[in-house]
């Protein structure tokens, strides 16, 4: 994963729970990026045997993204109703 900050270096908020909020939210940008790459990576493959074997990756990396989605939330619960918010906007965009 790209180093694109280290939010931590600033900060004087170095509490456990801003810690592990902070660096959920690195991890969240580390799946994203490892989804773009393996779908990209499925995209050139042609071999059968490794395109089964990177559709399963990107399922679990999926799955990691909510898992952290759920921890974010869980330790910022303005995240999460901003998230919720940010969804609700969409949907009534785009009915």
């Amino acid at each position: 994963m790209r180093n694109i900050f280290n939010i931590l270096d600033n900060s004087n908020n170095r509490s456990g729970e801003f810690i592990a909020l902070q660096n959920a939210r690195l991890d969240l940008i580390g799946e994203l990026e490892a989804i773009v790459q393996y779908e990209n990576h499925l995209m050139q493959t042609t071999n059968i045997s490794a395109g089964n074997t990177i559709k399963h990756i990107v399922q679990e990396e999926k799955m990691h993204v909510g898992e952290l989605m759920a921890l974010i939330f869980f330790l910022d619960k303005q995240s999460e109703e901003e998230f919720f918010r940010g969804v609700k906007d969409f949907e009534e965009e785009n009915k």
